[in-house]
């Protein structure tokens, strides 16, 4: 999950451009290279420097989770730091699309107009399809994102789990 998560912030990098279809190969599929593809040839790469991501988990529904756990983690805030140094801005954005994805996931849409992102993700997560949808803005500093990700859980049947997701520049990158 927490690869899905990585992959969801590598795409919140990606700043304002127009929209279009983004399947470039007709199949039905958008894949990281075509998200990539397009980040390429039409969004501004992001700033270098210190990022801060806060991942805020705001729903958890899961069939047959006894009453006493209902709303269990809900509130529950994740942050890391990260540098993105100028090699990585340089290497492009299909590293960025691609982080923590292990070419595992693909999307069912990715629109990205204004600095609005609509999209729907789907990833192999332990043998499972975990089904993203994700909504927000982004900027090259920065985005504000919301999701709720649907996938089986073990025994219980389709879950879902929702999170807001806040990426900001906060910086430049420590000296090393």
């Amino acid at each position: 999950m927490k690869r899905i998560i990585t992959a969801a912030t590598g795409i919140v990098l990606l700043a304002a451009c127009s929209g279009g279809n983004t399947d470039a190969d007709g199949n039905g599929e958008i894949s990281a290279n075509e998200v990539a593809a397009k980040a390429k040839a039409e969004i501004p790469k992001p700033q270098a420097g210190l990022y801060k991501t806060t991942v805020t988990m705001t729903g958890l529904d899961i069939p047959g989770l006894p009453p006493e756990m209902k709303g269990h983690g809900a509130g529950m805030t994740t942050t890391t730091e990260d540098c993105m140094t100028q090699a990585e801005v340089d290497k492009g954005f299909e590293e960025l699309v691609k982080q923590g994805q292990d070419g595992e996931c693909t999307y069912e849409r990715f629109d990205l107009a204004d600095g609005k992102l609509d999209a729907v993700m789907n990833c192999k997560a332990d043998g499972r399809i975990a089904r993203m949808e994700m909504a927000g803005t982004t900027t090259t500093t920065g985005a504000d994102l919301t999701a709720k990700m649907a996938m089986e859980f073990d025994g219980a049947g389709k879950g879902t789990m929702s999170f807001s997701a806040k990426h900001e520049r906060i910086g430049d990158c420590p000296a090393k």
